[in-house]
């Protein structure tokens, strides 16, 4: 494939404050959650806010008496003549005062004064000199205090409110977004027929069900059942699908969640939403509770990067599953592609008795995929349709990447108008899932174009010479994605076994298309189109050399980092092998080509010319000009 390219004075004090704020964390939030914290926090504001409008109406409630107002020079001429009985200094600019009575009948007159910025010391003296009493007001109330007491108390019951309604029922619901089913229609739920592939993983489910069914019968003979069940296989293997086709079979309710549900903000939460889902569980009378990703609630505790909220929630999730027993009729199903990363205490017998490997399937569980899959569609399929070769074109396809190619024809078949889906569909959308959408205006030079069909050409030829159990499908320089061409060889049967003579294939096979720029241009003009292949070419042959014994130096002897490193000399030996093994698959490569190369320079002639060549009509290609049948076994 051509691509583009911070000390303690006391160390039991530390401890003890730690712990002290981790309880003191604690105890916040499950107060937070009660509904006393609800009503408390409302009284506190209801009383908070009776004090403050008191404070408001003492403030405003100050007596206030009829005054007239007097000039400063009148006020000085009244206080020399004795008709001032006392002032009082209200602020910095004013003042009031009382006229002296005349008579018995005659009530003292208020009247004020503006002082403007007369010093204090010469209102005393004056005063002083004519007897008169000075007083001084005290600071009149600041009302922007009260003000920001009132925001204050308001913000304070927001927050409570929020924690009480929102964390509170939050902690107190089930975990995440469970979902949970009654399982008492039969026809509305997945069962075992609505899964195709993994037989044998469909197999060990298949004996939990009588359990789910009855399982005060199992109680009453003493049988102990797994508690739970892990899931283990890479994504997109149906793991969801069969958990939930097991409740369906056993006719029982079904949880599901996935372990980034049980993570909250607060400390307390995850722990409270495990024991809430357990607690459904058992009021709705057992079922299959499904944790997806549960290596992200299971993971090894203590581990870096780890957080001691993660643990506590790990530890309430191991004490349910011990809590349960037989008759509660509840199993836990988990599923993960990461069974390396879980605590170990969480598989140990009693919790997760039983591991169900779900792998990728196989070419025929490929095709029942395929075909269960389009059945449940109704998807109309044109008669040159074959699900057994289409899913030879798949090898290493998951069920959700068959599902996405079936969807992805069926989009193809809309947009061309068809009345039904054609192969000519599949095979776009094959090549549409595996490189991307067809470049349309992408343009290249007339070189380039004949150094990519040259490339293309070459591993065309070598895969056949070199890979014979591995027809040829087609080869294309149309570019796709990131790929400018490709050569897709279909093989005839899936390998679980791979012996050295094909594994060496599979690397001259990877370096065809280097070796045929290297032949015609030159080495000097040897492109960056090989990035990719070199990548895989080197990968396969460090896994002869370091995990298979096939090295031809350092023989049997691999490496295992679990049994620690290897010497130096032997890392150095073990490189070597592996340049070894390149080089003398390139050398091999170059000498075909040198034997076929007008069959090679016709193959990509012919790929200039109709851009994309069927297996069939490149067999014809390199067989007009000269190589020889026993050559290309196909």
């Amino acid at each position: 494939m051509v691509t583009i390219r911070h000390f303690s004075p006391s160390i039991t004090t530390g401890f003890v404050t730690s712990a002290c704020k981790d309880s003191v964390r604690r105890h916040l939030a499950q107060f937070f959650r009660s509904r006393a914290a609800g009503w408390t926090l409302a009284a506190l504001g209801v009383g908070a806010l009776g004090v403050v409008g008191a404070r408001l109406r003492a403030t405003d409630q100050t007596p206030v008496q009829a005054q007239s107002t007097m000039r400063y020079s009148e006020f000085l001429s009244a206080l020399r003549a004795g008709q001032v009985d006392s002032i009082l200094i209200e602020s910095g600019s004013a003042l009031r005062g009382w006229t002296r009575n005349t008579s018995e009948t005659n009530a003292a007159a208020v009247f004020r004064v503006e002082i403007g910025g007369v010093r204090h010391e010469q209102l005393l003296n004056a005063a002083t000199a004519a007897q008169v009493g000075v007083a001084f007001a005290p600071p009149a109330a600041d009302r922007s205090s009260v003000t920001n007491l009132v925001v204050t108390l308001v913000v304070t019951c927001g927050i409570g409110a929020v924690l009480f309604f929102g964390i509170g029922r939050q902690a107190s619901s089930t975990a995440g977004s469970a979902d949970v089913t009654s399982g008492r229609d039969a026809t509305s739920r997945t069962t075992f027929t609505d899964v195709a592939g993994n037989a044998a993983a469909i197999a060990d489910l298949r004996e939990v069900v009588e359990f789910l069914r009855e399982p005060k019968q199992f109680a009453r003979m003493g049988a102990k059942v797994p508690k739970g069940i892990l899931l283990e296989g890479p994504p997109g293997t149906g793991k969801t699908l069969m958990a939930r086709a097991l409740a369906g079979e056993a006719m029982t309710n079904f949880f599901a969640t996935s372990g980034p549900d049980f993570s909250g903000m607060f400390v307390g939460v995850g722990t409270m939403r495990v024991k809430s889902l357990f607690k459904k569980a058992r009021r709705a009378g057992g079922g299959v509770i499904f944790i997806d990703e549960i290596d992200s609630l299971g993971g090894k505790r203590g581990r870096q990067g780890g957080h001691q909220e993660d643990d506590r929630t790990l530890n309430q999730l191991l004490v349910e599953m011990d809590g349960f027993g037989a008759s509660d009729g509840i199993i836990v199903v988990a599923a993960t592609n990461r069974a390396a990363a879980l605590d170990p205490a969480l598989l140990r017998k009693g919790r997760f008795d039983r591991s169900v490997c779900v792998g990728l399937p196989s070419v025929d569980e490929r095709a029942a995929i395929l075909s269960l899959h389009a059945s449940k569609r109704q998807m109309p399929l044109s008669s040159d349709v074959d699900m057994d070769r289409l899913a030879r074109l798949m090898p290493g396809a998951s069920g959700a990447d068959l599902e996405g190619l079936l969807n992805e024809a069926a989009i193809l078949a809309v947009r061309t108008d068809a009345d039904t889906v054609a192969w000519s569909h599949l095979e776009e959308a094959r090549d549409r899932v595996l490189l991307g959408r067809a470049r349309t205006g992408f343009t290249v030079s007339g070189e380039e174009r004949r150094l990519v069909a040259l490339h293309e050409a070459g591993h065309a030829l070598a895969g056949l010479v070199f890979c014979p159990a591995d027809p040829l499908h087609k080869v294309t320089i149309q570019p796709r994605g990131a790929a400018m061409g490709v050569a897709y060889f279909q093989p005839d049967h899936e390998a679980h076994l791979h012996s050295r003579t094909s594994l060496e294939g599979q690397i001259r096979k990877g370096l065809g298309g280097r070796a045929a720029e290297e032949l015609v241009f030159g080495p000097g003009r040897i492109t960056s189109g090989a990035s990719s292949d070199l990548q895989h070419t080197t990968r396969i042959a460090k896994e002869m050399v370091y995990r298979l014994g096939m090295g031809r130096s350092t023989g049997l002897m691999i490496f295992d980092p679990e049994s620690g490193p290897v010497s130096g000399d032997v890392h150095s030996r073990m490189d070597a092998d592996v340049r070894a093994l390149l080089e003398e698959g390139y050398d091999e490569v170059l000498a075909l080509f040198r034997d076929h190369r007008r069959a090679l320079e016709a193959l990509a002639d012919a790929l200039l010319d109709r851009e994309t060549l069927t297996g069939a009509e490149a067999m014809h290609v390199l067989a007009a000009h000269g190589l020889g049948e026993g050559k290309a076994a196909a």
